[in-house]
């Protein structure tokens, strides 16, 4: 370990550290609940307009634009205080593509059993209501896959927030010559005192796990299982003050495993370190991290963080050493639309490379009561 970051993993156990991901759930719209509604039926629409452009230069990722809105229509009855029924389609355009990129079926069965821990089958509160760091996680899911299909545990009390889910994405039936692929994974945040303290403590926990394989297809290649972990400390310290609402620090430490060794990678595990200062401001957050890592793959995380690339061949770089910002503005037009933009840098150290990107976008949720309905 180099003395970089062996002074990096001194300053983490200090405990000068906060938040590691700029808050990006307003621009999911699933609806919470709301046990007082028992009976009720509404339409509601989940609209997403957005625009994002990457200008990616480096090895590890190419530069893109994805410019186009979601839309998800939906009928959302009550059946009773605990317990609520969604149906409807998800639907994706990109402009510029004269055909619609996805139509798909949403439906879901919300659960509260108990206070404190819901229950969601079907259709997941996904994306980045997960809570996920964007190396291990990324963001950009919530325009390519919207989305996630399966079961979740969602538990929150005064000190605890807990999501637990299953995202099977492919299904096979015996003897298909196609693997089975789903995605696992744990976000866990543990506070040590109340939110409404000057100072904030808390440990978060993160783990994602990828799968590809299945004991009845007929698939050729070797079945895979991949891990990332992620764990650290944070501190937040909240401002009365008209703009800043809050500055806080953080850090986390992640790891890589390849559990079956069958990525055709030389290396089958890796970690980083990832600590990170930020503002909170009246209108979003602005951030500055740095990234270091060896030999460090996330199927599901930014390529722009890992060690091998995701349009090169067998091009693999061990050291990643990464400088990122970010900076976010949100702001409500009406209860139900909200605006929001953001621009983000990454400076490759050792490549000496800057990358960059932007977007805005706008969402729109309507909610409509149709009638109340009684169910014998």
């Amino acid at each position: 370990m180099s003395t970089k970051i062996l002074f990096l993993f001194v300053f983490i156990l200090l405990g000068h550290i906060g938040f590691a991901q700029v808050d990006r759930t307003w621009r999911y719209t699933y609806p919470e609940f709301n046990e007082e509604a028992e009976g009720n039926l509404y339409f509601r629409l989940e609209n997403n307009n957005f625009v994002r452009n990457t200008e990616y230069f480096g090895n590890y990722i190419e530069g893109y634009t994805m410019m186009g809105y979601t839309a998800q229509p939906s009928l959302m009855y009550y059946a009773s205080p605990r317990v609520r029924f969604k149906a409807g389609v998800q639907v994706m355009r990109y402009f510029g593509v004269n055909t619609i990129k996805e139509v798909e079926p949403v439906l879901s069965i919300h659960a509260k059993l108990t206070d404190n821990l819901d229950l969601i089958m079907g259709s997941l509160k996904g994306n980045v209501q997960h809570r996920m760091i964007e190396p291990v996680f990324n963001p950009e899911n919530q325009y390519t896959r919207q989305v996630e299909n399966g079961f979740q545990f969602l538990y929150d009390n005064n000190k605890l927030w807990l999501d637990i889910w299953v995202d099977w994405e492919q299904f096979i039936f015996k003897g298909d010559e196609k693997p089975e692929k789903f995605t696992a994974g744990i976000s866990a945040d543990y506070k040590f005192n109340k939110s409404e303290n000057d100072w904030q403590f808390s440990v978060p926990f993160q783990m994602i796990a990828t799968h590809v394989g299945g004991q009845i297809s007929d698939y050729p290649e070797r079945m895979q299982s991949i891990v990332n972990l992620a764990s650290g400390v944070k501190v937040k310290r909240n401002i009365d003050s008209d703009l800043i609402k809050s500055v806080g620090l953080s850090s986390y430490y992640v790891t890589y495993k390849d559990l079956t060794k069958s990525s055709g990678l030389e290396f089958n595990s890796g970690n980083a370190i990832y600590p990170v200062a930020e503002v909170d401001y009246k209108y979003g957050v602005f951030m500055v991290g740095y990234w270091y890592a060896d030999d460090f793959v996330a199927p599901r995380g930014n390529y722009i963080f890992q060690s091998v690339s995701n349009y090169k061949n067998d091009f693999y770089t061990k050291h990643r050493s990464i400088i990122t910002s970010k900076f976010s503005y949100a702001y409500n037009i009406m209860k139900q639309v909200k605006f929001s933009a953001m621009v983000e840098t990454y400076y490759d150290i050792p490549a000496k490379q800057f990358d960059y990107a932007y977007g805005i976008n706008i969402v729109f949720t309507p909610n409509f009561f149709i009638t109340k309905l009684v169910v014998d």
